[in-house]
């Protein structure tokens, strides 16, 4: 081991690490660019120079090396030489296997590469690398190509490593078996062989102690480093690898259009909902008119027999009224004809009294007399009867036959009468009985709500609280750490008269839980677990940024006051955020506003959608959950409950009437059926009584036996008078008897003559209730001589309203076929055909039915399962990228400060590395965008999505926009490597600051190329010696020219400090900065080039004493001058 070298061993602190470094011995060529046929270059441990003249072959040679150490994803030839140029690769693989030296004009004009091997040829590259303990590494590749190809694909290649010495020569057995791969298993059976370069590659990297493929990766960004420029430049170029955001942000553009057009499909689908619920509306009011129409129709038809049967109806009561007094005068007549015959009888005996006097007589008229008094007790006690029953009804007791037959009648019918009654009765009490279990329900609620306000002093519903009641119990967290939004929230004093309508537009909102992110995964898992009974909506309070978004002077969110505390920001934000609607004065300000609302609560969500909910009064303040407190509200309740506790009590007091009037009612129909079973023959007493007195008065008068004849005749024409009066009295009641039976008769000829036809016509209950009900609305009294006047009145009505539901008809079916046409010139695929006629609603409605059941949550569902996809992975993975490449950056800085640590800068000190971050507006405003696209990803809410699918699209159309403004600022979102600024701070051995190199601003040229190839070394040696070894294992670092523009200080610097990590550096120079250079190697060569096409090489002796080359006569003259 040479002194130099155990120089740098012993400053890492181990005298034995240099033993173990790979250094390289050799290299060979066949057939290599411009190298024809073999060369070797035996290259010594110390390092190397290749010397010569630009384009004589310096950077082929170079190029050699790097096809075998680097992935052919990142290898570039001769990069050195294009520095400056903006032009693209100038070298390829095939170029060098057939010694590419000139390009030419061909015959028609285009540029035409010239070539040493045109033909079939192949060629051989490889490395051979030695430790200090006589292990021997050896890297090699051969590559061919058939015919006259000049294209890359058709290069082929196999990758080699052996463990062994080795000469290109050995591979000769390959051209000569036609290129049969196969022959490496019999003609070089110790090699490692592949295709392929990753296993090639892994195999090296094994060998040679290369850690990781980045490695490789700096290795040849080295080679080709030429001004290293300053700190920022170096680390990130050659310390930092492109960030894999730009593959993310790539896939995001590439995944979006999936998205994009289920964007479209949800749109179109609400659109077309939009479009077809009108006419679903419509025609629902259409067939609610039609509906009525047909219930006239049904009604019209039922006229005529309404009519006829109404008749019958009239009639049959008529004869019902013309019987029971045909019964009453029959029975006054033969009371009459009673009375003459008790007349004629008188009249018989005086006759025979006249004619002698008799003993029988006496005896007779005493019998007479005691039958009689058995029929009046008789009829007493029927009377009687009779009478409690009238005077329990409240009727008059009838004094004559007529009147009783009258009264008997109208006791009849309420027996008929009487299941129907109590039908009805029954009916009644059941619907006051249902009417108070409602109200005593609705005063159990008010109740409940009642004694939660009291509780405390929000005014959400009871049932809500009781769902957070139970929650923040079974967490053990404070009720008041889980708000709901109306707590948090209340409309100012002086606007008032816009609650109502506020309360609308944020009702749903207010009773939204609000959880922190604190509470957040204990929270959602208990409601996961448990059955709440309720519906419960929650919000997760995430961190946010304030948009700084301005708000009109009429905002919603300006006429409310938000409480204080640690919602406060956070509830703001939220609101201004999703309703931010304009509180519109007038119907033409509702319509400009882009959302907006009135004091009647229409409500305006989008350009499209609007809603006005009038189920309950917009001033329903029974609905008013926002609030700071309840007391408004507790006394509208306890109000409401007292105005329950009156109604209830008047409910019970109708249902105590009805019982007890049903009652009553019942003691009625007893006493009306007590009537119903008698006649008047049996409780006349009083004609009983004028027969007993009778009786008794002839049996006095036949005791007194004065048998006067003068007395006997004028008793004999005074009877015969008597007898005469009262047989025409019997014969007048008999005529008016006649009289109304011929009544009777006549109206039942008028009942038997009905058209049989339309009585036998079953009218329907809905025909008989409508007929009866509009019956019931004309003022006038139905007789039986007007039936015909009135039911023409009530069929010209319902045939005027029928003309009016007909005109309405017509304009519900134009407003449907309206709607239809819109929705087949607008979707004309999706309608299929479709005539946007009346006829074809069942087909448009179907439609609807598949978008509201299936089509729109399908569409809705793959939409947010794409935007959950594309923003909460692709995004999220953008974002976490963005994390993890700014960490990665700090993580390589922290490892290269350790190498720094071992290499002193200037005597006595050391750098270390600061990263900052550059606070750039645009990532700034970039990051807030992902974060905003993120917000609410858990969240089913349409607008939400809405919100996050524009920021998505956003951000999308930026990173695939080719204009240059935003090419530009793609690649300073995306590129982490930007974000970040490095700033190199020189320490002493006690850790004090002794000097600051912020990307080499305010310093000499010298001092930024010195710190870049400072950071440079120590990032070669953190790759290649990572931490766990005091040298690296591999130690060979190629330059391409890279001093070829520094001057002698600078170059020396550099090489000392590369010589200080241990390396074995191995450099392509011209000859101007041989001088600096000869220290830090120990040989080199000289490369020149005849023709322009044929590269060869001379090699130069070195001189370990004087640490020089030794330059001579066969060095060509041109090249001595600029040596000496």
């Amino acid at each position: 081991m040479n002194s130099e070298m155990s120089a740098t061993a012993d400053l890492f602190g181990d005298a034995g690490a240099e033993a173990s470094q790979f250094r390289l011995a050799r290299i060979q060529t066949f057939n290599w660019g411009t190298f024809d046929k073999l060369f070797t270059f035996d290259i010594s441990e110390k390092g190397y120079l290749f010397v010569g003249p630009s384009g004589s072959g310096k950077s082929t040679i170079l190029d050699a090396h790097a096809a075998l150490m680097t992935p052919p994803k990142w290898v570039d030839f001769n990069v050195a030489a294009r520095e400056a140029e903006r032009h693209g690769r100038d070298r390829n693989i095939i170029t060098y296997i057939r010694g590419a030296w000139s390009q030419q004009t061909g015959d028609s004009g285009e540029y035409v590469s010239q070539y040493l091997r045109p033909d079939t040829t192949w060629s051989a590259i490889s490395e051979t690398y030695r430790d200090g303990r006589d292990r021997v590494v050896v890297l090699a590749q051969v590559l061919w190509v058939r015919g006259k190809s000049t294209a890359t694909r058709d290069a082929r290649k196999l990758y080699v490593v052996l463990q062994r010495e080795f000469d290109v020569r050995e591979l000769e057995f390959f051209p000569a078996s036609d290129f049969d791969t196969r022959r490496f298993k019999f003609d070089l059976p110790d090699a490692f062989v592949r295709d392929e370069f990753s296993a090639y590659q892994e195999r090296f990297r094994y060998l040679l102690g290369i850690e990781n493929e980045r490695a490789l990766r700096l290795l040849h960004k080295t080679q080709s480093a030429k001004n290293l420029g300053d700190l920022n430049t170096f680390l990130r170029d050659f310390m930092l690898d492109a960030p894999e955001t730009f593959e993310l942000a790539d896939r995001l553009v590439s995944q979006f259009q999936e998205l994009n057009e289920a964007h479209r499909a949800v749109v179109d689908a609400r659109r077309q909902i939009e479009t077809l619920q009108p006419a679903k509306d419509e025609a629902e009011r259409l067939e609610a008119a039609r509906l009525a129409k047909n219930e006239l129709d049904e009604l019209s038809a039922g006229i005529d027999p309404y009519r006829e049967q109404k008749r019958k109806s009239l009639l049959e009561e008529a004869i019902r009224l013309a019987e029971a007094e045909i019964v009453g005068q029959a029975a006054e007549a033969a009371r009459l004809g009673e009375l003459a015959g008790r007349e004629f009888e008188k009249l018989r005996d005086l006759q025979d009294k006249r004619a002698g006097a008799g003993g029988n007589l006496i005896e007779q008229l005493t019998r007479d007399i005691s039958t009689a008094e058995g029929q009046r007790r008789e009829r007493l006690a029927k009377r009687e009867k009779a009478q409690t029953a009238c005077a329990a009804m409240g009727w008059a007791y009838p004094e004559d036959a007529t009147s009783f037959a009258g009264l008997v009648a109208e006791a009849r019918q309420q027996v008929h009468g009487a299941p129907a009654w109590r039908e009805q009765h029954g009916e009644e009490q059941y619907a006051l009985r249902q009417a108070r279990d409602r109200k005593e329900n609705d005063f159990k609620e008010l109740r409940r709500e009642i004694e939660a306000m009291e509780r405390q002093r929000s005014n959400i519903p009871a049932r809500m609280l009781d769902v957070r009641e139970r929650l923040a119990r079974a967490l053990n967290i404070p009720e008041e750490r889980l708000p709901f939004a109306g707590e948090l929230i209340e409309v100012k004093a002086e606007e008032a008269d816009w609650q109502g309508a506020i309360e609308r537009v944020l009702g749903g909102f207010a009773r939204s839980l609000l959880v922190s992110d604190k509470h957040y995964s204990a929270v959602s898992a208990y409601i996961n677990d448990t059955h709440l009974g309720e519906r419960l909506v929650y919000l997760r309070m995430t961190e946010f940024l304030p948009a700084g978004r301005s708000l009109s002077s009429n905002s919603l969110v300006k006429k409310l006051n938000f409480a204080a505390g640690p919602y406060r920001d956070w509830l703001l934000e939220e609101v201004k955020t999703h309703f931010d609607y304009e509180c519109a004065d007038s119907v033409q300000a509702f319509r400009s506003a882009p959302r907006a609302l009135t004091r009647e609560g229409q409500v305006k969500h989008s350009t499209t959608r609007h809603e006005k909910n009038d189920r309950r009064p917009v001033g329903d303040k029974s609905q008013w959950v926002l609030g700071f407190d309840n007391a408004r509200k507790l006394k509208l309740y306890q109000e409401q409950a007292l105005a329950l506790v009156g109604e209830i009590e008047e409910i019970k007091k109708a249902l105590t009437a009805l019982v007890d009037a049903g009652r009553l009612n019942e003691e009625r129909l007893m006493h009306c059926q007590t009537l119903a079973n008698l006649t008047w023959a049996e409780v006349d007493v009083g004609s009983v009584l004028e027969r007993i007195s009778d009786l008794q008065s002839r049996l006095e008068t036949e005791r007194e036996a004065h048998p006067d004849l003068a007395v006997l005749d004028a008793q004999v024409v005074e009877q015969d008078r008597l007898y005469k009066h009262a047989v025409n009295a019997a014969n007048e009641t008999e005529g008016g008897l006649r009289a109304k039976e011929s009544v009777l008769a006549s109206l039942e000829k008028r009942l038997s003559g009905l058209q049989e036809a339309l009585l036998s016509v079953a009218l329907t209950p809905f025909q008989l209730t409508g007929l009866d009900e509009r019956l019931a609305q004309i003022p006038i009294p139905m007789e039986l001589e007007r039936v015909d006047e009135i039911v023409g009145r009530l069929e010209r009505g319902i045939g005027a309203e029928r003309t009016g539901l007909l005109t309405r008809i017509g304009e519900h079916e134009k407003k449907v076929e309206r709607c239809f046409q819109t929705f087949v010139t607008t979707w004309p695929a999706e309608a299929g055909g479709l005539d946007p006629s009346i006829e074809s609603a069942p087909d448009f409605f179907s439609k609807l039915a598949r978008l509201i059941g299936d089509g729109l949550p399908e569409y809705e569902e793959r939409f947010l399962r794409l935007l959950h996809e594309q923003s909460d992975q692709n995004l999220t993975r953008l974002s976490a990228q963005l994390d993890q490449e700014r960490k990665a950056i700090r993580d390589r800085m922290d490892l290269v400060n350790e190498s720094l640590k071992t290499a002193p800068y200037n005597p006595g000190t050391h750098l270390v590395i600061e990263t900052t971050d550059r606070m750039l507006d645009d990532v700034r405003q970039f990051k807030q965008s992902l974060k905003e696209s993120l917000s609410h990803s858990f969240s089913a809410d349409p607008l939400m999505a809405e919100r996050r699918f524009e920021v998505l699209n956003a951000l999308v159309k930026r990173f695939s926009s080719q204009e240059t403004v935003d090419r530009n600022w793609r690649g300073l979102v995306l590129d982490v490597r930007l974000h970040v600024e490095f700033v190199a701070r020189e320490l002493d051995a006690s850790g004090l600051e002794v000097e600051v190199y912020q990307s080499g601003a305010g310093k000499s040229g010298g001092q930024r190329q010195k710190l870049a190839a400072t950071c440079l070394a120590a990032a070669l040696r953190y790759q290649l010696g990572g931490q766990d070894r005091a040298l690296p294992m591999f130690s060979t670092v190629v330059l391409d020219e890279a001093f070829d523009k520094a001057d002698a200080e600078f170059t020396s610097m550099a090489m000392n400090i590369f010589k200080t990590f241990g390396f074995q550096m191995i450099v392509a120079t011209p000859m101007k900065s041989v001088m600096t250079l000869e220290p830090f190697i120990g040989g080199a060569c000289f490369v020149h080039i005849k023709d322009r096409k044929h590269s060869a090489v001379v090699l130069i002796d070195y001189d370990e004493g004087a640490q020089r080359l030794k330059l001579n006569s066969d060095t060509p003259d041109d090249e001595e001058a600029a040596v000496t």
